[in-house]
């Protein structure tokens, strides 16, 4: 393709053919395309077809490769030349006849090879020079020539001469080709890929191989896994492609690894191809399928299908990168994609694109069915719309950036959204202007829309939490007794109080005077008065004394004060009605305590709460959706709603777009559902506001409040996504607040929502937004209730009989006689406190002295005891280590004696068959029982014989010996035992006698137990040891 014409090989027309479409691109029903059939239709199937982009008008043809079919062997390369420029731009003629009377082929065959599994075509600017490459051959095409064909073996040109060319590119100073170098049998990867760059000699034009890259996989990447071992066979999966621009930047695209590679070629001196960036496109392959430049190389296109990993199709887009402003790597986001949501592929197209050319300002587009698709650049303010008008092939039309987005230069990407802080209402399409400082203004914003349309509405607030004292008679006391700055002091009851008095003390100094300094009868007459008047007002001392009187106004005042607060404090219930606590320093506080807890709906309501419950059950609800800056009107809007399984449409109830909000109200069928809005338009839009209303109902004593929150959804630097999943939980909340007067208690309900979403998924960045392919907008709904409720309960900490209970004590405790003589009494008792504190400190300074000395003795006691026992203790576990060794001994010997008793019984046993042995028996037990009694080693008695023999007297005679001896050591261990038990407990005694003066000691206490009492009385004696050295420096400070 170029700007003359474009071509296509169709081998799969009957016959086949060749599709030529002549510029200008505007429209298929005015410019002029025509199909010419193959030189040879039975015997010809072409591989490739290439057109110079620098070709002259006057040079009008375009040059194709392939090989023979139906078995004829050979590979071809031919020209077809348009032979008259004048007919081009004459539309009236027939197309058909134009095409067969204007163009005619000149071919030339390599014979001498077979069939190459891989064989490009490339073409130079000028369209002069076409150049083949394979495998096993090269050649040179001269259009200027043709009946000579130039060739040679590939192996004088390729550095490998295994190298398999898949893709070449051709420019005025160098080339580019890319392709497959196949490795040694023993290595693991069979291919790897390369590229070469190609200079050409000045003299006969011939190709050469003057720099390489090798493309290596990252290791422990899914690309270092490939083996490429099918790389020799012609596979679509290893399709690759390459472009070149006039500034020599070089595109290569290698679909089997997923990239696409930039390279850097100095045109005045092209022998270094220099690696300058990669795009990868994920784990997958596809990305680099084709490649092209646009815009005299600022622009660059890249077809993207993306497969599997075992070459399995998914999609295929086309992304277009303005590389020479923003660079190009993974990370870049491209200016547009193709299809998107507004520029959607003709509905007879192939969602699977094979391959993409280009001019050097429009791109075609090919997919696999053949069909051909033109993009036209577009100017400033405009986009290349699709139109399928049914044609081939389908050219775009340029229609003007909708609002919201913006387009300043000309090319074939679709238009740009307006950064966020700028404003397109669609007046103005090469530019967005600045919206104003507290306007929303998101990405792709249209209207200066206010902020407060993003406010979101709550009608809960935190429950209070009661104070920290909830007891009447404390918080009385604390306000009594309170002063503080400000405010605080004007209606401190203490204050007021300590200025009564003050007053009173001023009377009293001016009785005094009267009394001692003026005896005029006026001021006696005027003291006695002042007297009798302060008696009768003394309530106090019932009249006692005239001071009282004095007392009794300051008590007055802080009465009265009590009387005031509690007053207004009973009106400060319920929290809804009550105003702020002026007579109080704590504006804030209330007589009100608070409970929140949180049950089960499962369980069943108490009779005084069903009727607020169905209330809520019954209340009817409406869905308020607002969504925010959006030119999108209710046109394009409608909505469904979730009945069991299926959904079916509903209506609104009112639908309007305002200030660039468009708002809807939609009655909800019942409470848990789920709504979708579905809005058929592609316009952006910048928030979104949900809410619920409903109305409310009143009675006596239940309260159903108004329901009508909002919740406001937005980000900024980016725009609402398309599918937008929003979940919405509602949660009944009962307030119950208890009476001051009576037993009835009133209720309130409502709904408070909770939203549940994927904040990150509702939204989305520019980069997101040119990557989407989803042309609507549908978020959807789901409500939904909790199986719990909250439940409030509000209560009066005092009522009114409590609080007038509490002040009458109040009263009682300040204004009986009964307390004044006790404050009086606490008076004289300090008094004589502080004589008794004398004589204590005079006493304590003796005990001191006495103390210290106690001191010194008490040290040598505890090291007197200390050494006693652990002598003590030394000589119980040496007493320990003898009795357990006689134990062990006198254990062996039992055991032993029971031996032979058990084997005397044998022999016994087995003996009394024999009669004449009754009477040796006899004489035996008999000898036993008069032999004396011999101390014997135990373990040197002899053996015994278990079996009967004729010298059965000899061996019982030896056993009786055994067992006597035996039964003697017994005996003496016994008594040894003994012995030293006697020991032990004299040794007791002893220990116990030593101690007893010092340590109360309980006869029957073990050695064990007495160790624990002195160790218990050390203790003792080191605590007064320590508070003596106290008292001590006590004295001595």
């Amino acid at each position: 393709m170029n700007e003359n014409l474009l071509v296509q090989a169709k081998n799969d027309n009957d016959p086949a053919t060749f599709f030529i479409q002549f510029a200008p691109y505007n429209s298929t029903k005015t410019s002029l395309q025509c199909s010419i059939l193959y030189p040879d239709i039975l015997h010809h199937y072409v591989y490739t077809v290439a057109v110079a982009q620098k070709q002259k008008n006057n040079q009008t043809h375009f040059f194709f490769a392939g090989e023979f079919i139906n078995g004829q062997r050979g590979t071809f390369v031919g020209i077809a030349r348009y032979r008259s420029t004048t007919l081009i731009a004459n539309s009236s003629l027939d197309a058909s006849s134009f095409c067969d009377e204007s163009f005619s082929y000149s071919l030339q065959y390599l014979s001498n090879y077979e069939h190459q599994e891989y064989f490009v075509l490339g073409v130079e600017p000028e369209g002069i020079l076409s150049y083949g490459f394979s495998n096993q051959f090269v050649f040179i095409f001269d259009s200027r020539n043709t009946s000579i064909l130039q060739s040679w073996n590939g192996n004088l040109t390729w550095p490998d001469h295994s190298f398999m060319p898949h893709a070449i590119a051709l420019s005025d100073h160098f080339g580019v080709i890319a392709g497959f170098i196949q490795n040694t049998a023993d290595t693991l990867v069979k291919h790897n890929p390369m590229i070469y760059l190609i200079n050409f000699n000045s003299s006969n034009h011939h190709p050469i191989i003057v720099d390489q890259y090798k493309p290596i996989a990252t290791p422990g990447t899914w690309q270092d896994l490939l083996t490429n071992d099918d790389a020799d066979i012609n596979l679509a999966k290893y399709d690759m492609s390459v472009s070149i621009n006039e500034n020599g930047d070089v595109l290569v695209g290698m679909q089997f690894i997923n990239r696409v590679f930039l390279f850097s070629v100095n045109t005045t001196k092209s022998n270094k191809l220099t690696y300058v960036s990669r795009h990868t496109n994920g784990r997958s392959l596809g990305n680099g399928k084709g490649v092209a430049w646009l815009e005299n190389g600022a622009i660059a296109a890249i077809l993207v299908n993306t497969y599997s990993l075992n070459y399995q199709w998914s999609s295929s887009k086309l992304y277009v990168y303005d590389i020479r402003s923003f660079g190009f790597n993974s990370n870049s986001t491209p200016l547009s994609v193709f299809p998107n949501g507004h520029l959607m592929l003709p509905q007879r197209f192939s969602s699977v694109f094979l391959n993409i050319i280009s001019s050097p300002t429009s791109l075609a587009l090919l997919d696999d069915k053949g069909n051909v698709l033109i993009f036209l650049p577009t100017p400033p303010g405009f986009y290349p719309s699709i139109q399928d008008s049914g044609l081939t092939p389908v050219i775009t039309t340029q229609s003007p950036c909708m609002p919201g987005t913006y387009k300043s230069e000309t090319g074939i990407h679709d238009c740009i959204l307006c950064p966020s802080g700028t404003k397109n209402f669609g007046n103005s399409t090469t530019q967005c202007t600045r919206c104003l400082s507290k306007s929303f203004c998101s990405l792709g914003s249209v209207h200066d829309v206010p902020q407060s349309a993003l406010i979101s509405t709550s009608q809960v607030i935190p429950y209070p939490r009661s104070p920290e004292s909830t007891i009447f008679d404390e918080i009385l006391i604390q306000n009594m007794f309170r002063i503080e700055s400000g405010h605080c002091l004007a209606i401190s009851p203490l204050f007021w109080t300590l200025i009564v008095a003050s007053l009173a003390i001023i009377v009293l100094i001016i009785m005094a005077i009267l009394e001692l300094f003026i005896s005029n009868p006026t001021a006696t007459k005027i003291r006695r008065l002042v007297k009798h008047v302060f008696k009768h007002t003394d309530f106090i001392g019932e009249g006692e004394l005239w001071v009282g009187g004095l007392v009794s106004l300051a008590v007055v005042v802080l009465v009265s004060f009590a009387y005031a607060f509690s007053n207004v404090y009973s009106k400060q219930y319920p929290i809804e009605t009550a105003s702020d606590s002026n007579f109080a320093c704590d504006k804030t506080i209330r007589n009100a305590k608070f409970e929140t807890s949180l049950q089960s709906l499962g369980i069943p309501h108490a009779q005084s709460e069903q009727h607020i419950f169905d209330l809520l059950h019954e209340q009817e609800l409406y869905l308020n959706i607002e969504f925010v800056n959006t030119l999108i009107n209710c046109d394009s809007v409608s909505m469904q709603a979730l009945f069991g399984t299926s959904w079916a449409a509903i209506r609104w109830l009112t639908c309007q777009n305002v200030n660039s909000i468009l708002a809807l109200s939609i009655p909800l069928p019942y409470q848990h559902i789920s709504v979708q809005i579905l809005i058929d338009d592609v316009k952006t839009i910048g928030g979104l506001r949900i809410g619920l209303y409903g109305h409310g109902n009143e009675s006596e004593h239940y309260r159903l409040k108004e329901l009508n929150f909002y919740q406001s959804f937005s980000k900024i630097g980016q725009i609402l996504a398309q599918n937008l999943p929003i979940a919405l939980a509602l949660t009944k909340l009962i307030n119950e607040t208890l009476p001051m007067v009576g037993e009835e208690s009133k209720l309130s309900g409502i709904f408070i929502p909770t939203f549940t979403a994927d904040f990150n998924s509702l939204f989305l960045s520019n980069d997101q937004y040119v990557r989407s392919s989803i042309g609507s907008t549908t978020p959807t709904i789901e409500i939904n209730e909790t199986p719990y409720y909250v439940k409030n309960l509000q209560q009066p900490i005092a009522k009114q009989s409590e609080i007038i209970f509490h002040n009458l004590l109040f009263t009682i405790v300040y204004t009986t006689k009964d307390n004044l003589d006790l404050l009086k009494k606490q008076i004289n008792n300090f008094q004589d406190n502080e004589q008794l504190l004398n004589q204590q400190i005079f006493t304590l300074q003796k005990e001191s002295q006495n103390l210290e000395q106690q001191l010194i003795e008490n040290q040598y006691s505890i090291d007197s005891l200390k050494t006693n026992l652990q002598l003590t203790l030394n000589e119980n576990e040496q007493l320990k280590q003898q009795y357990d060794e006689l134990q062990q001994k006198n254990n062996l010997l039992i055991n032993t004696n029971q031996n032979l008793t058990n084997q005397l019984n044998e022999y016994e046993r087995q003996s009394s068959d024999f009669h004449s042995q009754d009477i040796s028996k006899q004489m035996i037990q008999k000898d036993i029982r008069h032999t004396p009694i011999q101390e014997v080693q135990i373990h040197r008695i002899t053996p015994v014989r278990s079996t009967y023999s004729p010298n059965i007297e000899e061996e019982l005679r030896q056993l009786r010996t055994d067992l006597t001896a035996s039964s003697a050591h017994c005996s003496q261990l016994e008594e040894a035992n003994r012995a030293w038990q006697q020991f032990h407990q004299n040794q007791l005694e002893l220990f116990r006698h030593k101690l007893k003066d010092s340590i109360p000691l309980d006869e029957n206490f073990t050695l064990e137990q007495i160790a624990q009492h002195i160790l218990i009385y050390i203790q003792q004696l080191e605590n007064n040891n320590q508070l003596g050295m106290t008292y001590f420096n006590i004295n001595k400070n």
